[in-house]
């Protein structure tokens, strides 16, 4: 009679204009617009949006980068848009950098935690 309740996908959003300080965990997606100084934790995907910044270390599934992220990345995939920079280490499997986009740092293929 009831249909089993279906898990909604979370997703944390943090707007344009905000700045936040601290260590951030996250259990689902994460859209950033605004400013973040901290490390950023989840098993979702991270996304950083155009005028979006990061400044600390990520630990996620996927990551899109149309702003700017200086740090540590460790994920599956690392894809830099064309108006997108990264700046740091990134251990990653997949690595993709669009026209346009910036990568200023090294990659490594192996992570050092695994990514779940």
């Amino acid at each position: 009679m009831f249909n089993p309740k279906k898990e909604n996908a979370q997703l944390s959003f943090i707007a344009q204009g905000c700045e936040l300080t601290g260590q951030f965990n996250f259990n689902g997606d994460v859209m950033i617009s605004g400013k973040l100084l901290g490390d950023v934790s989840t098993k979702g995907n991270v996304i950083v949006e155009a005028g979006g910044e990061i400044n600390g270390d990520i630990h996620c599934n996927e990551i899109n980068i149309t702003g700017l992220v200086k740090g540590t990345v460790e994920c599956h995939k690392l894809l830099i848009s064309s108006t997108g920079t990264f700046e740091g280490d990134a251990y990653s499997e997949k690595l993709e950098v669009l026209d346009g986009g910036q990568f200023l740092g090294q990659r490594h293929k192996e992570s050092k935690l695994s990514v779940e």
